[in-house]
């Protein structure tokens, strides 16, 4: 159960690790039993290159003009909001993370996929981001992700998937054998995703912690979608955060035909807010049903 009272999760640091790179993503496993969605397309590999490229670029002298130039909208303005939510200044804080973008220099290419509006390029080898482990970079398979807007192909986000010690993959990529490229770790985007609307500095910082055990959970505040929470136990930021006095929350469930794995089903849903996230965080709502309504919304007030 989700206790009143408690620090805030590390948003900032979340942050610093998530959204500077637009979405580093490690995955000590490789799932290739999923259905290749989109198709290879060797003849993107120079374009998407060359986009990656300017965005590293862009990062590298802290333009931001030109890094607005060569970001997909959507995660301009999922970044925008994330540092927003927490009262920090944008873009600033943005370039003030201390991560690197890594260049592509010494990777070596293993495929593009392409449904037309999205793209990846995958790439292995040792990624230098920055405050490297002892002993330097390590190998990994890099997946960068591109959307297609107005004709031009931008830089959407990056994901690392950690090969670890898997020799049966590494001993395909030296085959050049990249079949797992259908796994679904690298495929881009089925189709260009909504962007964003627009939030503005909250009067509190704001966090939802969801347990969605056996259940597939959406979460609205304020008329914001927060996500949808599918069999977890995590915590999200609140786009915009809460504002003092009255606020609204609505919040759909839906049980998951496989229920629940190694539990009972059950949805918990907490909202904790602060002022600044050195404060303690108060809780403002709670959700705990026995049994949850398909559909529910509530008010709740927060001072």
């Amino acid at each position: 159960m989700f206790q009143n009272g408690k620090a805030l999760s590390p948003i900032i640091s979340s942050f610093l690790l998530t959204s500077l790179l637009a979405s580093l993503l490690t995955s000590p496993t490789i799932n290739t039993a999923v259905a290749q969605q989109a198709r290879r397309d060797p003849t993107l590999r120079a374009t998407l290159e060359n986009a990656y490229n300017a965005w590293h670029n862009a990062m590298a002298t802290r333009d931001v003009a030109k890094w607005e130039q060569v970001t997909a909208f959507s995660r301009q303005m999922e970044v925008r909001n994330i540092i927003v939510s927490q009262k920090l200044p944008f873009p600033k804080t943005f370039f003030a993370d201390p991560l690197e973008a890594p260049t592509l220099a010494g990777l070596v290419g293993l495929g593009v996929l392409s449904t037309r509006e999205t793209a990846t390029s995958t790439y292995f080898g040792k990624a230098n981001f920055g405050g490297a482990p002892d002993g330097g970079p390590i190998d990994n398979l890099i997946v960068l992700h591109f959307l297609k807007e107005d004709g031009t192909w931008k830089f959407d986000r990056l994901r690392v998937v950690k090969t670890g010690n898997d020799s049966e993959l590494l001993l395909q990529i030296r085959n050049a054998d990249f079949s797992f490229l259908q796994g679904e770790e690298f495929q881009p985007a089925p189709q260009l995703p909504p962007v964003p609307q627009p939030v503005n500095a909250p009067d509190f910082i704001a966090e939802a912690w969801v347990d969605s055990t056996g259940y597939e959970v959406n979460v609205t505040v304020n008329g914001i979608e927060n996500g949808n929470f599918s069999n977890v136990k995590t915590a999200e930021l609140i786009m915009g955060g809460v504002r003092r006095g009255t606020n609204q929350i609505n919040i759909t469930t839906k049980p998951l035909a496989g229920g629940a794995a190694g539990g009972s089903p059950r949805v918990e849903i907490a909202i904790y807010a602060a002022k600044s996230p050195d404060e303690e965080a108060i809780r403002v709502f709670h959700y705990r049903p026995a049994t949850p309504d398909a559909q529910m919304t509530q008010t709740f007030a927060v001072e």
